[in-house]
């Protein structure tokens, strides 16, 4: 029997994920004042409808970045806390882009884990304000937060360590199939690789923004050798090394190199800072 909601699984004390049919996923922190949505995913049902029906704290709402799936539910928000260098890219997000993507990833569920339809994909009519956010520090009261960015995938990604509770939520800044096709050279991802393997002292799991990805029945955080396996698979394109793939993105030439049980994809034409 296919689910016919978003499923939300509580994955630690007050801290829930909630997988929007296979599209991608959103967290949800709650402290003893306030509460915290990490991202908005595609945009295809009801989100702060949900977070209100077992929330009663007030809370804030921050983006990861700014692509498709992580920002597609923006108009349900008075307000989203995003890096700056994001906010047009979330800000210039159409209907077309969104609905292309949900009918991409539903097409993958073909063991329709989901019970999804395409006229579910919610049109906008409305933009929040968007609140520049930095890397630092929040509390939720009596749950400290430190964000950290981590440019490579955007421009803009950050990722959100939880050290109390030892979790890091990373988004799709650093993962087994990490894109860096927004515009970022592959020496930035590599430094961000390197700032987020340099926080595995302070947490013990490491959630992506697709847990649960294309129906699959896995609510699992990564594994632990995704970050080093990244950061290899970024050295070897630098220094040369690499067994390249050429593939196309969205219409773009790109390659893809792969490391370990991880893999990126790039732009060619950006490898080196300048």
């Amino acid at each position: 029997m296919s689910m016919k909601q978003p499923l939300i699984c509580e994955i630690a004390k007050d801290t829930f994920l909630i997988n929007e049919y296979g599209f991608d996923c959103m967290f949800f922190l709650k402290g003893k004042e306030r509460g915290l949505l990490i991202d908005t995913g595609t945009g295809t049902f009801d989100l702060k409808g949900m977070i209100d029906s077992f929330c009663c704290l007030p809370y804030d709402v921050l983006l990861t970045h700014g692509h498709v799936d992580h920002a597609g539910g923006i108009d349900q928000f008075e307000e989203i806390m995003i890096h700056p260098d994001d906010i047009e890219m979330a800000k210039n997000l159409t209907y077309e882009e969104r609905y292309g993507y949900a009918e991409s990833l539903h097409s993958i569920d073909t063991d329709h884990a989901f019970a999804f339809s395409m006229d579910q994909v919610r049109r906008w009519d409305r933009i929040p304000e968007f609140i520049p956010v930095q890397e630092g520090t929040m509390d939720l009261g009596g749950r400290p937060l430190r964000i950290y960015h981590t440019p490579g995938h955007t421009p803009g990604s950050i990722v959100i360590l939880d050290e109390i509770n030892r979790i890091l939520i990373s988004a799709d800044a650093c993962n087994r199939n990490t894109l860096c096709v927004s515009g970022c050279t592959v020496e930035t991802l590599l430094n961000s690789a390197l700032k987020i393997q340099s926080l595995k002292p302070y947490f013990d799991r490491d959630y992506n923004g697709h847990v649960g990805y294309a129906g699959m029945p896995y609510i699992c955080s990564q594994y632990d050798g995704v970050h080093e396996d990244v950061i290899a698979a970024c050295r070897s394109v630098m220094d040369q090394t690499a067994q390249v793939t050429d593939e196309q993105f969205h219409g773009r030439a790109v390659c893809a190199v792969t490391s370990g049980n991880a893999r990126i994809v790039f732009d060619p034409e950006l490898i080196y800072n300048r």
